[in-house]
């Protein structure tokens, strides 16, 4: 019997061997060559990050969907925007990569598009009982391993005519970043300060998830010693952007929108610039202020894909460090490119980074927290809080979870798609005020549900 909770909203991701084994992994190939069969798709890039059981998932996977038409690219051990850059090269428009992104290193999973649109693990589902129609032809396998190297050379042809060289570290997590994260940064004239950049499923120095405070505490103190300009983090799979300040601060992913939302518009007046509902408010003013449209999203790669996809919007981006540029680039979330993109910011500023976040607006926010809970329960919790809890006539937004918004601050609860947790943040215009909105949050909290243990982490 397959375990059905594997099946995402934005896509597949479970526990190796329990979850995801040969009979699952069976049950998604044929899932997936039959909606190959039905976009008339028969060729697919096919990737894997560095975890361990990476490499015997996309063997089987590859088997699988060969045995039923399906033509392969094989890519090896790549980012996941690496993978989405060659489904782009290919006629199908078309890709799996088999990544457990930032969750524990027993995790592993499937991030699937096909004829260029996101394709949730639900609709995998739906298909997992299905019949596949006969196939005639079996399909083949061709290893592809210049890959890399195309990605780089696409990316140099962007770069300013400016060289004003800086001084980086680079912390891959040890995840698949570490090869292509370092050579795309020298290519471009920096020097590099490797920080865990050995690809390792194993994890051995840090989880690799740049959006926790705790992850990026190695990267603080070498950016600190070596005097270096910047530092820049990584996920396991490389499509989520940590940064660092020459001063050692932690600059938010939506702090990052801002700056990125000021450049872009620059030569897209009146288009959206997409964010998740995470995000600050403040960067509602200053995409406003820019001349563009702020547009909130649900959270999640695959709803920002298919609104990006709808309004051709130039950029969009998540709190968890997802940065879509659509602007000189394809659309999809890519943590390699967004460093590029800022890199080349700060090259023709003549700014530190330090000098362009002070100009921007503050308020006092917390990170990302979290709540464990049950995996069968969380969503149950979150649409008993938004039914239940009491925030008088303030502004409830109801897209992805619930975000409160007062005027002198807000409050998001949600469901994590990807981890058994709870996902809040808070923000407001003074300490207190934080304190308390994140109070009044929890107290709510309790009352949806008093098994639930009022510890964020």
């Amino acid at each position: 019997m397959i375990d059905q909770s594997i099946f995402r909203e934005y896509d597949i991701r479970g526990i190796v061997p329990i979850q995801l084994n040969d009979l699952s992994v069976k049950a998604i190939a044929n899932a997936i060559a039959i909606k190959c069969k039905t976009e008339q798709v028969d060729e697919v890039a096919l990737g894997r990050d560095g975890r361990l059981s990476g490499g015997n998932l996309l063997k089987s996977l590859s088997s699988e969907l060969q045995s039923r038409g399906i033509n392969v690219f094989n890519i090896g051990i790549v980012t996941s925007p690496l993978l989405y850059f060659a489904a782009k090269k290919i006629k199908s428009k078309s890709g799996i990569m088999i990544t457990g992104s930032h969750n524990p290193k027993d995790y592993n999973g499937f991030k699937i598009v096909i004829n260029d649109m996101p394709v949730s693990g639900i609709e995998i589902l739906d298909l997992i009982s299905k019949e596949l129609p006969y196939v005639k032809n079996l399909g083949s396998e061709v290893v592809r391993e210049n890959i890399m190297d195309e990605y780089i050379n696409e990316v140099m042809t962007q770069v300013s005519s400016s060289n004003d060289p800086m001084k980086i570290v680079v912390d891959c997590g040890n995840g698949s970043a570490g090869e292509i994260a370092p050579k795309l940064i020298r290519s471009l004239g920096h020097e590099v300060i490797e920080l865990f950049c050995k690809i390792d499923g194993n994890f051995p120095n840090h989880h690799p998830d740049p959006g926790k405070i705790e992850n990026l505490q190695d990267l603080i103190k070498v950016v600190k010693n070596e005097s270096a300009d910047i530092g820049i983090a990584f996920d396991g799979d490389g499509d989520r952007l940590g940064v660092v300040s020459r001063n050692g601060e932690i600059i938010n992913p939506d702090q990052l929108m801002m700056i990125f939302s000021r450049e872009v518009l620059k030569n897209h007046q009146g288009k959206e610039i997409i964010f998740d509902v995470k995000c600050t408010n403040l960067l509602n003013k200053i995409i406003a202020d820019a001349g563009g449209i702020p547009l909130m999203s649900p959270t999640g790669h695959f709803h920002i894909k298919n609104v990006l996809k709808k309004t051709k919007a130039p950029l969009a981006g998540e709190m968890s460090g997802h940065i879509f540029f659509n602007d000189k680039w394809y659309g999809f979330d890519d943590a390699t490119y967004a460093a590029f993109r800022l890199l080349e910011i700060l090259k023709n500023s003549k700014s530190s980074l330090d000098n362009l976040i002070k100009d921007l607006p503050k308020a006092f926010s917390t990170p990302e927290m979290n709540l464990d809970v049950e995996e069968n329960k969380k969503f149950q919790i979150v649409e008993g809080f938004i039914a239940k809890a009491d925030f008088g006539t303030a502004d409830k937004i109801t897209i992805d979870g619930l975000r409160v918004n007062f005027e002198d601050g807000w409050g998001l609860l949600r469901a994590s798609n990807t981890t058994p947790k709870l996902v809040l943040r808070f923000e407001a215009n003074s300490p207190k005020r934080l304190n308390e909105i994140k109070n009044m949050f929890l107290t709510q909290l309790k009352k949806i549900d008093e098994s639930i243990n009022i510890e964020l982490s």
